[in-house]
């Protein structure tokens, strides 16, 4: 029986990690979640992990009162640092923000793998979070679709006969959008992705096309691979994942229903894979055609911010201003096309990021928060 501990249990990604569980061989060590009281409540009961970890005040009183009695012992989010420490085949990291910075970089040496599905971490953490995963010996598995994708088709393969890493990108609710015809789209216009069920803020990022920026930054941590050959490709119908051009042109590539549950399971499961009954079968012969095509002009300048603020080592910077533009548009404070010229100002105000420590990232990031909210005032 494996051991594994699930950080973010209440999110998206977070409750369809506890199903995989629940149908295989695994023993929680640790569940946490923020202010998802009955959620984590009924996790909790179900797969009785040792430790539940509530880091909202108001949540961790209600599941203390409801989970006293049981084996369960409910832990502060002050002491979460101490359960990421805990010995765990898997670590599965779903906690959104910098939020899942602390636990994320405390779970290694302690974790033999780290299933990570915050990208915030991933973008903030950088170079050091790999760096430190080689030295304390926990391997990295990237949940995201596309990153997880590329994973499976250069393992076992030279990583000098790589010539590309391909990431793929739906196009978003906007995607055949021209800019001029953004003005005045709303933020339930931007909500309606065409293919996946996520959280509001990717799912923004995804139809401003920053998403894929960020998932271009990230490949080049994960995988330590030359930004500049890391490249989108925009497919509407979110089959294809993730492909991988050798030097001997032939390609690789990784095809699924789009649902998180398939990278999510094997993630978790790694390095087997276990069946899936709940998802459907993708049917080629009615599907009739895998399509593809260029990005417009604006998704383009979107995403080229990637090759940019990694050059000029603002990449702390670009996630912190996405989260606060992304933010202030949810909130109907600014207009879609704003996200982009909001961006803009922090970065031009931001500094080259030098990090060598989980201190220097956390600075970092105040920093950039303090000069945004100069800049920002309206």
């Amino acid at each position: 029986m494996k051991k594994i501990s699930i950080f973010g249990s209440t999110g998206t990604v977070g409750r369809k990690a506890v199903d995989v569980v629940c149908n295989g061989d695994f023993e929680v060590v640790v569940l946490s979640g923020n202010r998802n009281a009955e959620n984590l409540i009924e996790q909790a009961l179900k797969i009785q992990p040792q430790y539940v970890c509530v880091t909202d005040d108001a949540a961790f009183k209600k599941v203390r009162d409801a989970l006293a009695g049981s084996k369960t012992k409910v832990i502060a989010g002050t002491e979460i640092a101490e359960l990421a420490r805990l010995n765990v085949d898997c670590c599965f990291m779903a906690i959104s923000g910098d939020s899942g910075l602390l636990p994320t970089f405390e779970c290694l040496g302690y974790a033999k793998r780290l299933a990570i599905a915050s990208k915030e971490v991933i973008l903030l953490g950088g170079n050091l979070l790999v760096t430190l995963a080689k030295k304390h010996c926990t391997k990295i598995i990237p949940v995201d679709s596309e990153h997880n994708a590329v994973f499976q088709c250069i393992n076992c393969e030279d990583k000098g006969t790589i010539e590309e890493m391909i990431l793929t990108a739906s196009g978003g609710a906007f995607s055949n959008y021209e800019e001029n015809e953004l003005e005045n789209v709303s933020v339930r216009d931007a909500l309606k992705h065409p293919n996946w069920t996520m959280g509001q803020k990717i799912t923004v990022d995804s139809s401003t096309l920053i998403n894929k920026a960020f998932e271009i930054i990230e490949a080049a941590y994960l995988f330590e691979f030359p930004v500049g050959k890391i490249v989108p490709l925009l497919h509407a119908n979110s089959i294809i994942h993730g492909l991988v051009k050798f030097i001997d042109k032939s390609f690789k590539a990784i095809l699924s229903f789009p649902d998180m549950l398939t990278p999510i399971s094997f993630s978790i499961n790694y390095p087997n894979r276990v069946s899936i009954d709940k998802l459907p079968e993708v049917n080629f012969a009615e599907l009739g055609n895998l399509s593809f095509g260029k990005f417009k002009s604006w998704q383009k300048r979107n995403i080229d911010l990637a090759y940019h603020v990694f050059h000029d080592e603002k990449v702390i910077a670009f996630a912190v201003a996405d989260e606060i533009a992304v933010t202030k548009f949810i909130n109907n404070e600014i207009g879609f096309n704003e996200i982009y010229g909001t961006i803009m100002k922090i970065l031009d105000v931001s500094d080259g990021e030098k990090i060598g420590s989980i201190e220097d990232i956390v600075n970092t990031i105040f920093t950039v928060k303090q000069r945004s909210a100069e800049i920002l005032v309206r």
